[in-house]
């Protein structure tokens, strides 16, 4: 028997994999892909990592792609109304922007020089896959795995309030915007809209990610075919964002600006669930859920892949700690990890609404005192005091309070 089983090379399993080789505990990564297979792919994702997430991968050896552009030191918030309201706050420690088509294999490549062992499996795996790799291990962690997830681990009704996609998103990389740091644009009723400067394939670009509220007026860009006509697909893009999403518009250089290719776009919509974290195998073994095969979130609080890590890591270091690896240690490890998983997903999802009205005093002030602005910047680096603060009036006003005072 060979220690653990990771299946899934997204950024859970590969930080997974990587701190347990660290650790010195006995591991094999199940992937898909190769390195250069994923490189070579179309975008996965266009994900900001922060504080927490790169001090682990640099206590991992495995810093990559820093760049001076593609790290970004302040984050300006703009939400649209009558009047509108914009602050930009300073970061404590830079955003970090990287192209998952060059992280993750590098990542993998760093796990494999290592000595790591590596099973490609070609293809997303079945529970069928699962059960019989987990007799060659102690414990089997699914990071991912489309068709075995909603099998092996169901709904949990009580921690997913919705049942279908909240946002339709639209993700893709872009030349001519220019680069001003992190940008998160709010026009109500209608849209959130991400954009930072990211190192790609392509060298340093312009990342974007739209949130489209069902139904508003910028779901239309979400469904709109580019292959078809890309003239068409950018002019129509670069006027809906001068309508929902000024902040980002002015940046605009029109005789440049465009997508860089179809390989460069994602478009759909994405179903927030939280799934019951273990399973028993028919092999007698357990199978814990980390990462999306956990928790998928809608990334309107840009969340997601710093929540992988974290889970990843907690869930290593409890590994580490030694067995047995048994249902009652899966589910321990589980509640260790929804100590920060259960803010997490709580404001992503109350996020998906309107604001409260404390919240809207809290924009308020950060438009007008330059210490709120900085404070609420660096909340999406801390995402549990940032939910004890955004979820409770008291606390807001208690803040708004100290920093009014002469």
């Amino acid at each position: 028997m060979s220690g653990i089983g990771v299946v899934g090379a997204g950024i859970s399993g590969l930080t997974l994999a990587l701190r347990l080789q660290q650790l010195g505990v006995d591991v094999t990564l199940y992937a898909e892909s190769t390195a250069d297979e994923m490189r070579q792919a179309r975008l996965p994702n266009t994900v900001v990592r922060m504080k927490h997430t790169r001090a682990r991968e640099r206590a991992l050896g495995c810093e990559h792609f820093a760049f001076d552009g593609s790290l970004a030191h302040t984050a300006t918030i703009f939400i649209k109304g009558e009047p509108p309201l914009e602050f930009r706050g300073m970061l404590d420690d830079p955003f970090h922007a990287v192209d998952f088509r060059l992280l993750l294999p590098a990542f993998l490549d760093d796990f494999t020089t290592r000595g790591g062992r590596l099973v490609v499996t070609g293809s997303s795996p079945g529970t069928a896959d699962i059960d019989t790799w987990s007799e060659n291990h102690e414990l089997i962690v699914v990071a991912a795995g489309r068709r075995s997830v909603a099998e092996l681990f169901p709904r949990d009704e009580r921690r997913s309030p919705y049942d279908r996609p909240q946002r339709r998103l639209l993700s893709g990389l872009y030349t001519g915007i220019a680069h001003a740091g992190f940008g998160y644009n709010v026009s109500p009723g209608v849209s959130e809209t991400f954009q930072i400067p990211m190192w790609t394939r392509h060298g340093l670009v312009a990342a974007m990610l739209i949130e489209a509220v069902p139904g508003g007026p910028m779901e239309a860009i979400t469904r709109l075919p580019y292959e078809e006509d890309p003239q068409t697909f950018n002019r129509t893009l670069e006027k809906l964002l001068s309508e929902h999403a000024p902040q980002v518009a002015e940046r605009i250089e029109s005789d440049s600006f465009g997508l860089i290719g179809r390989d460069d776009l994602l478009q759909g919509a994405i179903t927030p669930v939280v799934r019951e974290p273990v399973a028993k195998l028919p092999s007698g073994k357990v199978a814990l859920a980390i990462g999306d095969a956990w928790i998928t979130n809608d990334p309107i609080t840009g969340q997601g892949a710093n929540l992988g890590s974290h889970c990843a890591w907690v869930a290593a270091e409890a590994i580490a700690a030694g067995g047995p690896y048994d249902e009652r240690f899966a589910h321990a490890v589980a509640d260790s990890m929804w100590q920060v998983a259960g803010p997490v997903t709580e404001w992503s999802n109350a996020f998906l609404q309107p604001p409260a009205d404390h919240v809207v005093r809290l924009f308020a002030a950060a438009a007008g005192d330059q210490s709120v602005a900085d404070l609420f910047a660096n909340l999406f680096s801390d995402p549990v005091p940032a939910w004890a603060l955004l979820s409770d009036p008291a606390k807001v006003d208690s803040l708004l309070t100290s920093r009014t005072r002469p």
